[in-house]
C-alpha cells in the first residue's frame, strides 16, 4: 500500500497533468526524500453547483487522467463526496501522508493583477490598470519511479465516480419526457461534441489557434449560434480543469509571434482577461459579489414568481428566440454567449424574475460553468454588477427581435432547437 513516505498531491478540481505547480514541488519532495506519490480526487472545497453535463465532462477527464497516472504507477484515489481535509480526517491513517499539496485554480496571475484596495469595478479599468505580465506555464511534470503502486487501495477508491453530487436545490427536477432526461450527452446537435479530457483539450486547442482560421476570424464568428468553429469551445475545459489558461494564453502568444496581433488573437485575449476580472473581482468582494444587489448594493426589483420560474426551466418561456436557446441548454448544457445574453436580458428585463435563480441555474446546467464568471456576467446584465452604464442607470436590454435579424435571420438556430 502507501510507502512510508507518501507525498498526496489534492487536485482539488484541477483534472490535468499540464501546467500543475502543486505536482512539480510534490515530485521535488519526492525525488529528494525517495518518497511516492498518490493523487486525491475530492470535492474541491469552494465548489457550488454541478450539473449532469459537467459532471460527465468531469468523469471523462479523470479517467483519462487515472490512465496517465495509472502508467507511472501513482493511484488516483476519489472521494467525489469528501474534501481533501474530510478525507485526511477519515483515512489518514491508511493514506499516511508527509505532506499534503493542493493544486490551485488555473489564473494568468499568481498574485493580485492590481492591488485590493484599488481593485476597479468595470474591466476597462482593470485592463488598463494591469501592470504585470502573465505567468508563462509549466510541462508535465515527469512523474517517472514516484509511483505507490496501484495494489492494496481499497477497490471503491480506484472507481471513478461523479464528479459532484449535489441536489438540484432550488431548480425543479426533470420529468421523465423532458430535454433533462436526456443526459448521455450525445445529442448530435450540439455545438460542443468533444470529450472533456486533458487530450481533447489540447487538441482543440492546437486546432482553434492553428490547424484552422478559426482565432484570425474570432472577434467576426463569435456571436454565432450554430457549430463547433465560430467560437474556441475551450470554456467547458477551462471550467473542469482538465486545460490551464495559462497554457491557452502562452499558445495565444505563439500564434502572435508567428503570425502577427491579428484581431481576432487579441480579442481573444481581451476575453480571457474578463475571466480574470471576474475571478479576483469575485475574491475582492467576497459574499456581496454572489448578493442579490451585487456590488454595486442595490437590489433590484422583481417578482418571485416560481411557476413562471418553473416554466422557465422547461424552454416554456413564451418567446420563441428564448425556447430554443433554453432547449439547447436543457439538451446539451452549452450555450452560445450571445444567447446567454440574451436569456439573462430577458429573465430580468420581460420575465422580472430574480437574477440569482436564473444564475444558479445556469450553475447548474451549463457545461462551462464556474461561479464567479457565471455571477459576474449575470449581475453585469442585470445591472447590479460591472456594467459601467447600469451605475446609477438601468440594466442593459436587448431588443430580441433586433437581435434574430442580425444573428439568426434565416431561423436556423430556432429551427434546430424548435
Amino acid at each position: 500500500m502507501a510507502s512510508a513516505f507518501t507525498i498526496a498531491v489534492a487536485l482539488e478540481g484541477q483534472l490535468r497533468l499540464d501546467d500543475q505547480p502543486a505536482l512539480h514541488e510534490a515530485v521535488a519532495l519526492a525525488r529528494q526524500g525517495g518518497g511516492r506519490l498518490i493523487v486525491l480526487a475530492s470535492r474541491p472545497e469552494g465548489q457550488r453547483l454541478r450539473g449532469p453535463h459537467q459532471r460527465r465532462l468531469a468523469a471523462q477527464a479523470l479517467g483519462s487522467l487515472q490512465a496517465h497516472l495509472a502508467a507511472a504507477a501513482i493511484p488516483l484515489l476519489h472521494f467525489p463526496q469528501l474534501s481533501t481535509e474530510a478525507v485526511l480526517a477519515a483515512h489518514g491513517d491508511l493514506l499516511r501522508p508527509e505532506a499534503v499539496l493542493s493544486c490551485q485554480e488555473s489564473r494568468l496571475f499568481g498574485d493580485w493583477p492590481i492591488a485590493p484596495a484599488s481593485f476597479p469595478r468595470v474591466f476597462a479599468e482593470f485592463r488598463r490598470g494591469v501592470q504585470q505580465a502573465p505567468l508563462p506555464p509549466l510541462p508535465p511534470a515527469d512523474l517517472a519511479g514516484l509511483g505507490a503502486g496501484l495494489e492494496g487501495w481499497p477497490r471503491d477508491w480506484l472507481q471513478p465516480g461523479p464528479a459532484c453530487l449535489q441536489p438540484l436545490a432550488i431548480c425543479p427536477l426533470p420529468e421523465p419526457n423532458s430535454p433533462l432526461s436526456n443526459r448521455n450527452g450525445s445529442d448530435p446537435r450540439s455545438a460542443f461534441p468533444f470529450r472533456g479530457d486533458e487530450p481533447s483539450a489540447l487538441a482543440r486547442l492546437q486546432h482553434y489557434l492553428f490547424d484552422s482560421d478559426g482565432l484570425r476570424h474570432y472577434k467576426a464568428s463569435r456571436n454565432g449560434l450554430v457549430g463547433t468553429e465560430f467560437s474556441s469551445k475551450l470554456s467547458p475545459f477551462l471550467g473542469i480543469g482538465s486545460l490551464s489558461v495559462r497554457r491557452i494564453w502562452a499558445e495565444l502568444l505563439r500564434y502572435q509571434a508567428l503570425h502577427g496581433n491579428d484581431e481576432g488573437s487579441e480579442w481573444f485575449q481581451q476575453e480571457l482577461l474578463w475571466r480574470e476580472f471576474f475571478l479576483w473581482s469575485e475574491q475582492r468582494h467576497g459574499a456581496a459579489f454572489h448578493a442579490p444587489g451585487g456590488i454595486q448594493g442595490r437590489p433590484p426589483s422583481w417578482v418571485a414568481d416560481r411557476d413562471r420560474f418553473r416554466r422557465w426551466t422547461r424552454a416554456d418561456s413564451g418567446h420563441p428566440l428564448i425556447d430554443a436557446q433554453l432547449r439547447e441548454l436543457l439538451a446539451t448544457g452549452y450555450l452560445s454567449n450571445r444567447g446567454r445574453q440574451w436569456l439573462a436580458s430577458h429573465f430580468v428585463n420581460e420575465l422580472q424574475l430574480p437574477w440569482i435563480w436564473g444564475a444558479r441555474f445556469f450553475e447548474w446546467m451549463l457545461i462551462d460553468a464556474q461561479p464567479a464568471l457565471n455571477t459576474g456576467n449575470w449581475a453585469y446584465l442585470a445591472g447590479v454588477g460591472s456594467d459601467p452604464r447600469s451605475f446609477g442607470g438601468t440594466p442593459r436590454r436587448f431588443d430580441l427581435e433586433r437581435q434574430r435579424r442580425l444573428y439568426d435571420p434565416d431561423d436556423s438556430h430556432r429551427q434546430r432547437w424548435s
